[in-house]
């Protein structure tokens, strides 16, 4: 608010008022919210905060980066993800994750799953996780492509 109490007022849609609250639904305040249930969206939960891919040593310009890139990937259907040859991809497991992935997948328990999903940003960067319909478990920020390293061609 600005200095003196005056800022500008959130426009609110009408609704039943108890207790001085507003009651009713609070999605009619969200933009697009009719088909947010079927655009991407995240969860943080199962991050891996104590392996090498966890995000405590993300430097903040490149947090601010990857969270602008996050927003950016909401505005799309996990169908149209999907059809995006580079930034979604699918891996069956174990595949081809590096062996200390494989054991972190163990340590966290979720050495059960079948498929890993990746989010490829800018060159070497990749964010790993599960997708579950719409939602993408966050699990792994890979910012120089060691959680599955590439089989280069002719070599």
């Amino acid at each position: 608010m600005a200095k003196g109490g005056k800022g500008k007022k959130l426009q609110v849609p009408s609704a039943p008022v108890s207790d001085r609250k507003r009651t009713g639904n609070p999605s009619s305040l969200l933009p697009n919210a009719a088909t947010s249930a079927e655009r991407l969206c995240w969860r943080f939960t199962h991050v891996d905060h104590d392996g090498r891919w966890g995000f405590d040593s993300m430097d903040a310009a490149v947090l601010c980066e990857v969270l602008r890139k996050l927003a950016d990937c909401e505005s799309m259907t996990v169908g149209e993800l999907r059809m995006t040859w580079r930034l979604f991809k699918e891996y069956d497991l174990p595949g081809g994750l590096c062996k200390e992935a494989l054991d972190r997948l163990t340590a966290l328990r979720r050495d059960d799953m079948t498929k890993i999903h990746r989010l490829e940003f800018t060159g070497l960067q990749r964010l790993y996780g599960f997708l579950d319909g719409n939602v993408f478990h966050v699990v792994w920020w890979d910012p120089r492509h060691e959680v599955y390293p590439s089989k280069l061609k002719n070599t």
